[in-house]
């Protein structure tokens, strides 16, 4: 699969997204490459928590993140410390992480599926480029990948560390929530990871356990275009493989432009 660099954290001359930061992946030549070192990491951190890592666009996602908490108010009234030692930014990352937390699972009650489907204009080539995402999983990779790995069991905590959706065509972070719920309680995916563009699940049950026409049947409610003949295209794809991408910001086809 090719030379991957896996640099453990914290080290000198390395950053990572905050104190949660464990690992950075540099030169992963495919997705593959990526989900082996990512498995290796995760392994290692397996007794803290539970680990997820960044897709696609790292500083975008961490710039519209940081944009889509504050325009959210996700984690207000958690004080940035006076202090930068590391058991004062411990101490609030982890209090951040447990306010966005709880803001997220409150919305949880407030925010269907019903009500995120149709919440957003999505053009008809859409589907296709969900398809070609799946079908390339390369378009997630970046230079650099950071593995966060945070104190919980449940998949959808990574939206709690790193929330997204900001400008007005994408789903807000209340509404990635819901999409990793349904996802999670339906159908057997773990979200694992976010980008600037993409939500990465892995599946945690056997393929043939999976409802694939109601799969099929809530994507099209959420990205519209029932019609589609490219729908015919992802089951086949998914079936063969452990893990699903979903673009979640209006602009998501430009990963698989010019495919």
């Amino acid at each position: 699969m090719g030379a991957v660099d896996i640099t453990r954290l914290p080290a000198e001359g390395s950053r990572g997204v905050d104190t949660f930061s464990v690992a950075v992946i540099e030169r992963a030549e495919s997705f593959g490459a990526l989900l082996e070192a990512f498995r290796g990491v995760e392994a290692e951190h397996r007794a803290r928590g539970r680990c997820f890592v960044t897709l696609d666009g790292l500083n975008q996602c961490l710039y519209t993140s940081g944009h889509a908490r504050d325009a959210n108010g996700l984690g207000d009234g958690v004080e940035y410390p006076a202090e930068d030692t590391r058991e004062a930014l411990v101490a609030y990352d982890t209090a951040l992480f447990e306010a966005v937390g709880a803001a997220l699972q409150k919305s949880a009650g407030a925010v269907s599926w019903e009500s995120v489907c149709g919440s957003r204009v999505v053009a008809s080539g859409d589907v296709e480029a969900l398809v070609a995402m799946n079908r390339d999983l390369g378009c997630v990779l970046d230079k650099r990948h950071i593995v966060q790995c945070l104190p919980t069991d449940d998949g959808a905590d990574l939206l709690a560390n790193i929330p997204n959706g900001y400008f007005e065509g994408d789903l807000d972070p209340f509404q990635c929530h819901a999409v990793a719920r349904r996802l999670s309680e339906r159908y057997g995916y773990a979200l694992f990871g976010i980008g600037a563009s993409a939500l990465g699940f892995l599946s945690v049950i056997d393929s043939g356990e999976r409802d694939w026409d109601a799969l099929v049947a809530d994507l099209q409610q959420l990205y519209g275009h029932r019609d589609s003949t490219a729908w015919e295209g992802l089951v086949p794809l998914l079936r063969e493989s452990s893990v699903l991408l979903l673009g979640y910001t209006e602009d998501f086809a430009a990963l698989v432009e010019g495919e």
